[in-house]
């Protein structure tokens, strides 16, 4: 007669299972380390400009590079059983940092053909068709600010080691990275909450199909088998 263990092989394998599965989740969803190079321009930063403003450690509307547990469950609702199409936060987000980008290379174009005249950014300078950037032709339009709260800054001399950044979402995440790592300064627990929040969701998911699998199985090895009641 065929010996089962299925379950007995379970009982063995899952726990491995369900520690890798946990650390995969809780890495993946850490904040990433800056790298040196950046590190080493906020730390010459720091030193020059002193603390950053409190907009660009906790920003009043972080920007997450993964849609949060309440945006993937209203995307669900309103795209596939409503059909409607919506402009996320995570969307607006990532549209303000590409926005950052695109000043960051104007002001250093800017200052190469202007002998290193523009050392400090203003809101002014981006949005208006009389600003620096967009009279110049730097920047080819007005930036929209994909939100009304949008308002762009810098932090230091733009000349040096200065970065721009949004009083609504902060500033790129290498910088914002590299800053709380050179100050030791603590972004707010609701900056982390959603990406905890999520990982936890995945894990209590995980456990719970572990145990309807595990379930299934000792129940199955309760029924008897056909050749059990065979000589």
């Amino acid at each position: 007669m065929r010996t089962q263990k299925p379950y007995k092989n379970l009982q063995t394998v899952w726990p491995v299972i369900f520690l890798f599965a946990v650390s995969f989740i809780l890495a993946h969803h850490l904040p990433v380390h800056a790298d040196d190079a950046a590190e080493n321009q906020m730390r010459e930063l720091v030193k020059t400009a002193g603390l950053p403003p409190e907009a660009i450690i906790n920003p009043p509307q972080p920007v997450t590079f993964k849609l949060s547990i309440q945006e993937r469950f209203s995307r669900f609702w309103n795209e596939k059983i409503f059909g409607f199409r919506i402009t996320y936060a995570s969307a607006r987000g990532k549209a303000c940092h590409a926005n950052q980008r695109v000043l960051a290379g104007a002001v250093e174009m800017y200052n190469m053909d202007n002998g290193n005249a523009m050392k400090t950014l203003r809101h002014a300078d981006v949005v208006n068709p009389a600003g620096e950037l967009v009279k110049g032709y730097y920047i080819k339009a007005p930036i929209t600010p994909p939100e009304a709260n949008c308002e762009y800054y810098s932090y230091g001399d733009l000349t040096d080691t200065g970065i721009i950044y949004c009083a609504q979402h902060g500033t790129l995440d290498d910088y914002r990275s590299a800053l709380i790592r050179v100050t030791d300064l603590k972004p707010h627990s609701a900056v982390q909450d959603d990406e905890l929040s999520f990982a936890i969701t995945i894990t209590v998911i995980f456990l719970l199909l572990s145990a309807i699998v595990v379930l299934a199985l000792f129940i199955r090895r309760q029924k008897p088998t056909a050749g059990s009641h065979q000589e």
